[in-house]
């Protein structure tokens, strides 16, 4: 971890596939601002768009990429 950065852990919620819950570690002052705008009404990608997309897909439905990689294989 980068020193100096404060991180805010995101427990996602449960993955439909496997069952699990999940978590992101993401920068506190980008999670907080996307969080800002998301309650403002703000769509995902535009909320947080240094995010993956895999990343704000486990945010919204907690499908972990692993489990979305069974789910649709390439």
């Amino acid at each position: 971890m980068v020193t100096g950065i404060k991180m805010t852990t995101i427990i996602t919620p449960r993955c439909f596939k496997c069952g699990q819950e999940g978590e992101l570690q993401i920068p506190s002052e980008i999670w907080f601002a996307g969080k800002r705008k998301r309650e403002q009404g703000a769509l995902i990608q535009d909320a947080w768009p240094s995010l993956n997309a895999e990343q704000r897909e486990q945010i919204m439905t907690g499908i972990h990429p692993q489990c979305w990689q069974q789910i649709f294989p390439k």
